[in-house]
């Protein structure tokens, strides 16, 4: 009864402690002729809108090719002329791209998409793939691993259960 007991109070104490989730992020790896990866809040506060059209996410940063850099990101709606773009002024490069939409919402209220989308650059070169994938809370992986090692702890601290019968006469 105490071993429960503890067992509940351990479990409440737990909850309490919880902290709130903070605001998921999504893993974003560009592949085609260059390389390009970053992560993202699953839904931005953009500082850049043009409501209908698209929103821009400045300063955001990852890696082109292996290489940290920072660079500004555009994501367009399914009505306006391109749905990502990419330009980085430290070293010249970027692109826009073509296809379907990569968020859900309004321009000033995003939500990115999960899943892997082909962008079909401007130019002549080939064309991209976009992988957008959710990254696990730090928080969520602790949670798992604290209980598992309570449930270890738990079997290995089992203790054998002898019964003893006794007839009275």
């Amino acid at each position: 009864m105490k071993r429960t007991l503890f067992l509940s109070a351990c479990c409440a104490a737990a909850v309490a402690a919880a902290s709130p989730a903070n605001a998921a992020q999504y893993k974003f790896s560009i592949t085609g002729s260059q390389t390009v990866k970053f992560v993202l809040d699953a839904s931005p506060t953009p500082p850049v809108v043009d409501p209908g059209n698209y929103f821009v996410l400045r300063g955001v940063s990852g890696t082109i090719n292996n290489v940290a850099t920072t660079f500004d990101l555009g994501f367009g709606s399914p009505s306006y002329i391109f749905n990502f773009g990419l330009i980085n002024n430290t070293i010249g490069n970027g692109f826009v791209s073509t296809g379907v939409s990569l968020f859900t919402g309004t321009e000033a209220a995003p939500t990115f998409k999960l899943g892997t989308f082909t962008l079909t650059p401007n130019t002549p070169e080939p064309a991209y793939t976009l992988s957008i994938t959710a990254v696990p809370e730090p928080a969520s992986w602790a949670m798992l691993l604290a209980g598992f090692g309570a449930l270890g702890a738990m079997v290995r601290r089992r203790r054998d259960v002898t019964v003893r019968v006794r007839f009275s006469s």
